[in-house]
């Protein structure tokens, strides 16, 4: 289960409807829901990401316009170490 996300500050990685990667922000997972239909027929387990940060001057809204908060798929997320430097898996 990814109940285990809880708590845990992620990098969610954004991609376009065609595949591509756009860029990531930061934040911290507050709820799961699992098996959600995002569209007919595909059901996915979501996080649902507070305190986001994008490291821009803009806040990130979700699509109710709601500022530094939003639903993301797990399998987008990555977990961090908040005052960690990123270090490249190989």
């Amino acid at each position: 289960m990814a109940y285990h996300l809880i708590g845990k500050y992620v990098r969610v990685h954004l991609y376009s409807h065609a595949g591509h990667m756009l860029g990531s922000l930061t934040g911290r997972v507050a709820d799961i829901s699992l098996d959600v239909e995002v569209a007919p027929g595909m059901k996915k387990d979501l996080a649902y990401v507070v305190d986001i940060e994008t490291g821009g001057d803009e806040p990130y809204r979700n699509s109710n316009g709601v500022e530094n908060e939003a639903w993301f798929a797990v399998q987008d997320l990555e977990i961090i170490e908040k005052d960690q430097p990123r270090f490249f898996p190989n």
